[in-house]
């Protein structure tokens, strides 16, 4: 086959994949001992984690779906998601959803706008002379 003498891209070369983020042992140690910062809840089942070959970071939408987002979960719950979105593997398990809230909006007692095209003048009267 010639080479290409658009430069257009080809269909069917095979595009480069992403690598997986992978915890080593020294950053699950890391994650392990500072749970003020990345805390230590399992984000599919919301329980804690406790020990630390439970640990696993899990794609919140599924890497193979092209999620980047990365949370903590458990070994189990990780395995069980699988490729699936989280929300649909937290309603069939019954897990709690991490659903946010819709927030109520406070209607504001504004004053009533008019248009700058409704001006009236005041009425006045001409002297005759």
């Amino acid at each position: 086959m010639s080479a290409n003498p658009f430069s257009l891209p080809n269909p069917f070369e095979a595009k480069p994949k992403k690598k997986r983020v992978r915890l080593t042992a020294k950053e699950r140690i890391y994650v392990w001992e500072h749970p003020e910062i990345y805390g230590r809840t399992c984000s599919i089942c919301d329980k804690k984690i406790t020990k630390l070959s439970d640990l696993e970071l899990d794609h919140t939408k599924p890497y193979s779906k092209g999620g980047t987002k990365l949370a903590l979960a458990h070994r189990d719950c990780n395995r069980m998601k699988g490729s699936r979105n989280l929300r649909d593997v937290q309603k069939k398990m019954k897990f709690k959803t991490t659903k946010k809230k819709k927030q109520t909006k406070t209607k504001s007692k504004k004053k009533k706008t008019t248009s700058p095209f409704d001006i009236t003048l005041p009425k006045t009267k001409f002297p005759l002379f």
